[in-house]
């Protein structure tokens, strides 16, 4: 928990090197660690680094084959061609992993394949409902696509199964000014913060 807030520290003040000799130092103390591969990946995305981050993911992948976290990040920072390949081994390999379930999703509603992208939002949210990312993302794209009535069916249901975890979900609920916000202020915040396309455009 502290390596990363270091080296994100580093990366926002233009320091590249610096945050990526940070993430190689934790992942030697801390083996195996999918979190720090993924800020990895990560960082050198945002660095403008697609290179570099394609061997991260695929070092990431050697030394953490089953992490569902980095196969759902190899699926969504695939090429277009070969997404649906990338898809069926993340799926081979962690079979019902909600993280990877969303990132095929996200695929799908990328590719106007609503009524796919819907079903695997469904599958997401029932397999693992204390993720509140995969809530966001679902509510996201029922009130893009069905509009609010549908958007705020999904609403309710994230409401009762009052989700804890997430990556963005968690970020934004520890921001002291959301202490005193209900279940729904927060999907709604975390709902218009995520950028489910940012990889899938691409």
């Amino acid at each position: 928990p502290l390596w990363l807030p270091f080296s994100e520290v580093e990366l926002k003040n233009g320091n590249v090197s610096k945050a990526r000799i940070i993430l190689e130092t934790a992942r030697g103390k801390n083996p195996a660690n999918e979190h720090l591969w993924l800020a990895a990946v990560r960082h050198e995305h945002a660095s403008g680094n697609s290179q570099l981050a394609e061997s991260t993911i695929a070092r990431a992948l050697q030394e953490c084959p089953n992490s569902g976290l980095l196969l759902a990040e190899s699926v969504r920072m695939a090429p277009r061609p070969q997404r649906k390949s990338k898809s069926v081994d993340a799926l081979r390999r962690c079979d019902n992993d909600p993280h990877i379930i969303a990132a095929i999703a996200i695929l799908f509603w990328s590719d106007r394949k609503l009524d796919k992208a819907r079903s695997w939002w469904n599958r997401a949210v029932t397999i693992a409902p204390d993720i509140g990312d995969h809530w966001a993302s679902y509510y996201k794209f029922e009130l893009q696509i069905a509009g609010e009535a549908a958007a705020n069916a999904v609403a309710e249901r994230c409401v009762k199964a009052d989700p804890r975890h997430g990556e963005n979900w968690s970020l934004i609920r520890k921001r002291v000014e959301n202490w005193h916000d209900s279940t729904l202020e927060i999907l709604k915040k975390v709902a218009a913060e995520q950028d489910e396309m940012a990889y899938a455009t691409k």
